[in-house]
């Protein structure tokens, strides 16, 4: 949890942005069931918890905003006596309270009928839902199910989408989010670290991931910010390979990528190291060239900085150095080896809300990742560091985790 009072100035924005007579609501989500009487890790809509703070499933925040006065509801499902035995499902509106600056807690058995007596004059003409709906296939949130009945009931109520307002706030995070950010790096890094003090080669690259695992249990992670990627040889050439089922051989490369959270807030990394602790000289010449073109990114940035240039530089050096090696003739060949941009905005979600092209402004975490794929080699290679925008030029969060040839070599050989 962050302070209350980082939830109530999230709500106060956003309740100054919503026409006055109108009604603002968004649902925390709801299981989803894995297989039979099991169901997947809970995992909280996104905006549900950067207005409350809190992760339980079937509730809602009701914003009501009438007369130029704002009332803040909570409505929560209230756990039964069989609930608090069987799912440890524990009620304490009192601590609710004070975790989220919400003075009113209600039964979501209620909601409706409080509701209806909101909306009984008429008075109330616009309704802001939150709706994030990628593709027109996927199946309707609880939002757009309970925005389709108020339609039906209210014909005259316009509907409006507070999503990319809401996405706004998200973008440029509170020092209280850099924080959260920050120990999900040191988790990260201590992932990491282990890993490579014990991989070697004969590993499958699960048992090497098994050691990151670890330290995530035992800092409190449930669960990583994203599946972890263990990509070893021609694996690490596939963006998304997550088998993580493959033996390593001497001589081989691994792909890393990454990622703790810590209070929802992600750290995304991507290091590539020799299994057996040593780079040949060929392994260390094409990681040179990757790492040179995220150091030159990595310098890049600061405020006023156009993100999406950022990629651009980082190509650019690559390119030349590739052609440098003779690994390419001209520059533009490099489309041949670099598949996929550079970076994403990062923060409750892995690939976080926020424009992609915008300009860089201090409080903007963001990752940085690029890399080249040599088939023809059985090599990938991806360096990521998840980075703030400062007030004059940035912080590489991750920067401690090892990625100079000469420190990874001296940490797997200890």
């Amino acid at each position: 949890m962050l302070p209350a009072e980082f939830y109530k100035e999230n709500r106060r924005k956003l309740a100054e942005y919503m026409e006055d007579d109108s009604i603002y609501f968004v649902f925390s989500g709801e299981p989803k069931e894995s297989t039979h009487d099991e169901c997947y890790i809970f995992e909280p809509y996104r905006n549900f918890v950067y207005l409350t703070g809190q992760n339980c499933a079937h509730a809602m925040l009701l914003i009501v905003k009438k007369d130029g006065k704002v009332k803040e509801t909570l409505y929560m499902h209230i756990p039964s006596e069989r609930d608090q035995r069987w799912d440890n499902l524990i009620f304490d509106p009192e601590k609710i309270k004070a975790e989220t600056g919400i003075d009113s807690i209600e039964d979501i058995l209620n909601l409706e009928n409080q509701l209806s007596r909101v909306l009984f004059d008429g008075r109330i003409q616009n309704a802001y839902m939150d709706m994030a709906h990628w593709k027109m296939s996927y199946p309707d949130s609880p939002d757009m199910r309970f925005a389709k009945k108020l339609q039906a009931a209210y014909p005259f109520m316009q509907v409006h989408n507070a999503y990319p307002f809401v996405c706004s706030l998200r973008t440029i995070k509170h020092p209280a989010e850099i924080e959260a950010h920050r120990k999900a790096v040191d988790i990260t890094k201590e992932g990491v670290l282990n890993m490579m003090r014990n991989m070697k080669p004969g590993m499958t690259e699960y048992q090497i991931e098994a050691y990151y695992d670890f330290v995530l249990k035992y800092n409190g992670v449930k669960r990583p910010a994203f599946t972890t990627i263990a990509a070893t040889g021609q694996n690490a050439n596939h963006m998304h390979y997550v088998d993580n089922n493959t033996v390593t051989k001497d001589g081989d490369m691994i792909l890393f990528d990454l990622g703790a959270q810590y209070n929802y807030y992600c750290a995304d990394v991507s290091r590539t190291y020799p299994v057996n602790g040593k780079f040949t000289e060929r392994q260390a010449q094409l990681y040179e060239v990757v790492l040179k073109g995220l150091k030159a990114a990595e310098e890049a940035t600061k405020p006023g900085a156009v993100k999406d240039d950022l990629q651009k530089l980082s190509k650019q050096v690559m390119a030349e150095e590739l052609v440098k090696i003779g690994k390419i003739e001209k520059p533009e060949e490099i489309d041949k080896y670099y598949m996929h941009g550079s970076g994403h905005n990062i923060g409750l979600d892995t690939h976080d809300v926020g424009d992609h092209g915008l300009i860089l402004e201090p409080g903007l975490v963001f990752t940085l990742e690029p890399g080249l794929y040599f088939d023809d080699e059985e090599i990938g290679i991806r360096i990521e560091d998840t980075l703030v925008v400062t007030e004059d030029g940035c912080d590489v969060l991750s920067d401690s985790i090892p990625k100079e040839i000469a420190d990874i070599e001296a940490v797997m050989k200890r």
